[in-house]
């Protein structure tokens, strides 16, 4: 249990003074890593994807912590819920749980056992942990600014103080008044405890005196003489008793590491690394390797092995840093440790370094996602080389040499792709007779090849592609891409229809939803309105066919289908579905002592579908949408689809009331009421208050031509309530 907090502390420790992480995916609401933020990119390795997704699944699937992962849904027919993309405001995933610290009753039983009693004169937060336990964490530090809280004082907390004590207690030379007062001089150590500590006396050559020549460093190390505190640690790492030689020579290195930032800040306090002191962070390093070789499972071992990480990064030594990060990243132990190395590395090597970290033979790993991400662009100039054919076999003996060969020849295809060079990635690919679970390796090369069909808008064999990988894989994250892929495929190849078969192997209600909303005729939207495979999927059928009705002026067709919405029962209801709420077309519609009254929605349409030309209705038409505002809303379902979004994308979308145009149409009708024609030249301006830009719909208007119909609104209708209310025009 300890060993495991020790990591979480050298974690801590090596890079509490870093940079947040510059990441593409990370918005104000969902940083990477963070909780119920699930990861966003398909599970392929691919150019464009965050890399650390990359990452995170190339080394999670041996280890099968599955992090990040979104929550899949009970019935995909009935859920939009997954995709790949950013979950905005997700309430389905646990809260993390933090891993159990060492109990507070251990503290409290080592006070016990060196005769500390609660009315000693110890600091008052020591006092409160033995009051509150868990809720004074922090023993010490108060007074001094939060930076310094971030890096020398992040160790001043009850595990580290918990350590003196039971160092104390397990050494038999020191007799019970030693132990008591080297204890409570602990408890003063904190970079104001000089007094205290230079107070006690002990025997020359004894052990007690070893203990007070370590607090003597301690309280210099938080006091921030450095040179104070490696002088004392230095004196202590030949000491025979085993702690203290260990912890000394684990704190000279803590005191070189602080002792090479202190002074790197920024113009605006920042932290800067480029203005470390080397030597300083040379001394570290030297520490550090030192440490790790004379006590390679001490206590500290884990919180060393982070911190040379951060060393290396002061010292911008990146093809060391990137060995050091893939040897941590193969033994990480859990998923929380997983995540927070991949953020680290992505953070401090592939972004602090990535101008200057190319590849390097121990880190092939690393390489090979940097790669990926310079393939987005390939930029070639002093620092970048061009990644072409001669670069990759430039590297290729050192890929073979760590057994990551396939890695690299993944590479040559994602280039040969970038290049259009389609039938090399067909060539070099053979369909799969089988699909491995856990190898997001050979999945993205199957998906590589049946994009290079798409590409070539082989159409047919594609289809035929993404079916039998289907049949092949076993896990949900692929079937759900592979479903995209395929749907994609049916849309540009304008087969959709087989999309809703009842054999149809696409069984995401997002992908179904996004394909009715935007390519499907309104044929086919009555068929699954009427025969769709639940409630869920004839809701969204029925409420895109009756909108798209409206707006495209079939009205005798809307009355028709409205009778639809009697056969959904119970009716489809709740946050997930509020874009297809069938009750908007029961509209009652305005209040009788309206100034412009208009009767209900199926009155309104009964009378277009007998006089299509109507100017009341017309009107009362675009009430209903501005009022309701209805609409065939490809927002809830667009984006992080993959290949879909892009095969369901249009230039004008279809379900969207133009009622700019409707009231242009009564402006014009001469045989309009005044009420109508007045309220319809108050309405058409009002379309552009107070922006200045159109929010009706239908085609833009200059603002000349509004100013003739506010014009004439108050010449012809003086007396109009709209006439008299309208006061501008935009």
């Amino acid at each position: 249990m300890i060993k495991r907090r020790r990591l979480a502390l050298g974690l801590c420790l090596s890079f509490t003074a870093s940079a947040p992480a510059l990441a593409s995916s990370d918005i104000d609401s969902c940083t990477w890593g963070s909780t119920g933020c699930f990861i966003t990119s398909p599970p392929v390795l691919g150019i464009d994807t965050d890399t650390r997704d990359n990452l995170l699944r190339l080394v999670d699937e041996q280890k099968g912590f599955l992090p990040l992962r979104q929550p899949v849904p009970q019935d995909f027919t009935r859920s939009r819920s997954f995709y790949f993309g950013i979950h905005h405001d997700d309430t389905t995933a646990p809260a993390a749980t933090a891993e159990p610290v060492s109990s507070d009753d251990t503290l409290r039983q080592q006070m016990k056992a060196l005769g500390i009693k609660p009315d000693d004169q110890i600091p008052p937060a020591l006092l409160r942990l033995i009051a509150e336990g868990d809720a004074a964490q922090t023993v010490t530090g108060e007074g001094f600014a939060s930076d310094e809280m971030e890096n020398r004082f992040v160790s001043r907390n009850n595990e580290t103080l918990s350590g003196f004590f039971a160092a104390l207690l397990d050494e038999k030379a020191l007799t019970p008044e030693q132990r008591l007062a080297l204890a409570k001089a602990r408890t003063a150590a904190d970079g104001r405890g000089e007094v205290i500590i230079n107070a006690l006396s002990f025997p020359q050559g004894s052990v007690a005196l070893g203990f007070r020549t370590y607090l003597h460093g301690a309280n210099a190390f938080y006091a921030g003489d450095y040179d104070a505190a490696a002088q004392d640690f230095t004196a202590l790492t030949g000491s025979p008793q085993p702690w203290l030689a260990e912890t000394a020579s684990y704190m000279l290195m803590r005191t070189a590491l602080n002792a090479s930032s202190a002074n790197a800040n920024g113009e605006y306090g920042d932290f800067d690394v480029t203005k470390v002191d080397k030597s300083q962070a040379q001394k570290a390093r030297d520490a550090a390797l030192h440490y790790l070789k004379s006590w390679p499972q001490g206590h500290y071992a884990e919180s060393a092995q982070g911190m040379l990480r951060r060393i290396n990064w002061y010292l911008q030594d990146w093809n060391t840093l990137a060995a050091l990060y893939e040897q941590a990243l193969s033994q990480t132990a859990s998923g929380d440790a997983l995540i927070a190395l991949v953020n680290e590395s992505d953070n401090k090597l592939l972004e602090w370094g990535g101008d200057d970290f190319i590849s390097t033979p121990n880190a092939s790993l690393m390489t090979f996602i940097l790669t990926l991400r310079r393939l987005r662009d390939n930029k070639c100039d002093e620092k970048h080389p061009c990644i072409d054919q001669a670069w990759l076999d430039s590297i290729k003996a050192d890929f073979d040499k760590n057994k990551r060969g396939d890695l690299w020849n993944y590479l040559r295809l994602k280039l040969a792709f970038s290049k259009q060079d389609y039938a090399t990635v067909r060539s070099a690919i053979p369909p799969a007779q089988t699909l491995a679970p856990h190898n997001i390796l050979a999945f993205s090369e199957q998906v590589l090849y049946g994009e290079a069909l798409m590409a070539e808008k082989q159409w047919p064999e594609a289809k035929a592609h993404w079916l039998h990988l289907l049949e092949l894989s076993k896990e949900v994250e692929q079937q759900q891409l592979l479903q995209a892929k395929l749907a994609a495929t049916l849309v540009e190849s304008d087969a959709l229809a087989q999309i809703f078969t009842p054999d149809s192997k696409i069984t995401n209600l997002r992908y179904r939803s996004l394909v009715l909303k935007t390519k499907a005729p309104r044929e086919l939207l009555r068929q699954q309105a009427s025969n769709g495979p639940n409630n869920e999927e004839r809701t969204i059928a029925l409420h895109t066919l009756l909108t798209r009705d409206l707006t495209e002026g079939h009205y005798a067709d809307w009355l028709q289908d409205k009778q639809l919405i009697a056969a959904i029962a119970p009716p489809v209801t709740g946050e997930a579905f509020d874009d297809v709420n069938l009750s908007a077309f029961t509209w009652k519609g305005t209040d009788k002592e309206s100034v412009y009254f208009c009767a209900a929605l199926e009155k309104t349409v009964t009378t277009l579908s007998q006089k299509a030309q109507d100017g009341h209705a017309l009107n009362c038409l675009g009430e209903f949408f501005r009022i309701t505002q209805t609409r065939v809303n490809r927002e809830t379902d667009q984006w992080g689809n993959d290949a879909l979004d892009d095969a369901t994308k249009l230039n004008a979308a279809p379900g969207v009331a133009h009622r700019l145009a409707w009231y242009q149409q009564v402006i014009n009708d001469a045989k309009a009421e005044p009420e109508d024609k007045s309220y319809a030249l108050y309405r058409a301006v009002m379309c552009y208050a107070p922006s200045g830009y159109n929010d009706c719909g239908g085609e833009d208007v200059d603002k000349s031509v509004r100013k003739a119909w506010f014009q004439q609104l108050k010449s012809r209708y003086p007396g109009s309530v709209w006439a008299k209310e309208l006061k501008y025009y935009w």
